[in-house]
C-alpha cells in the first residue's frame, strides 16, 4: 500500500437571522458517497492555510473576502484516515484540514457544480444531522459556541 499526507483547509460558515444562526453546508461530488460537508480543499504551493480556506471558499460558493468576517482566533484542526484506488496498490492518505470560521454577510450562493450538487444554510441542529462524522460535528459545535450561536455554559446539542 501506498501512503500520502494532504493537507486542506476550509471555512465553517455561518449567517444571524431573525430566528438565530445558519450554518453553510455543500453536498459533494468529490466523495463516493454523497456527503455534506464544509466548503474546504487543498493547499496550493505559497499559501497559507487562511488563504487556501479563503480560496476554496470563494470557489465552491462565490463567497469572497468582502462577503464575509472572520471570527479572530478561530482556527480548528481536523486529521482522518481514508484509502483510495480500486486496484493495488491502494493509496492511504492522511488529511489534515485547518478549518477558520466566519460569519456570511450575504446568503447568495453560488455552487461550483463540479464539485458540489448542493448547498443549503441550516440550522444547528439540522446541520449536526447532515454531518456523518463525530468529529466534524463537534467542530460544528465549537464553531456555533465561538460564534456566539449556543450559550458557552450548556451543553453541547445533544449530548
Amino acid at each position: 500500500m501506498r501512503y500520502r499526507h494532504d493537507v486542506s483547509a476550509g471555512v465553517i460558515v455561518f449567517h444571524r437571522d431573525e430566528d438565530g444562526c445558519r450554518f453553510l453546508l455543500v453536498l459533494s461530488r468529490l466523495t463516493k458517497r454523497p456527503l455534506w460537508e464544509f466548503p474546504k480543499g487543498g493547499v496550493d504551493t505559497g499559501e497559507s492555510l487562511e488563504e487556501a480556506a479563503l480560496r476554496e471558499l470563494h470557489e465552491e460558493t462565490g463567497l469572497t473576502r468582502d462577503d464575509i468576517r472572520l471570527v479572530p482566533g478561530f482556527e480548528r484542526r481536523e486529521e482522518y484516515r481514508f484509502t483510495t484506488g480500486d486496484d493495488e496498490p491502494r493509496t492511504l492518505i492522511r488529511k489534515e484540514v485547518t478549518y477558520y470560521l466566519a460569519e456570511a454577510m450575504r446568503t447568495d450562493v453560488r455552487i461550483a457544480e463540479a464539485e458540489a450538487s448542493e448547498y443549503a444554510w441550516l440550522r444547528l441542529q439540522d446541520a449536526l444531522r447532515k454531518l456523518r462524522y463525530p468529529g466534524r460535528r463537534r467542530l460544528l459545535e465549537d464553531a456555533a459556541r465561538a460564534a456566539g450561536c449556543l450559550p458557552s455554559e450548556q451543553g453541547a446539542p445533544g449530548s
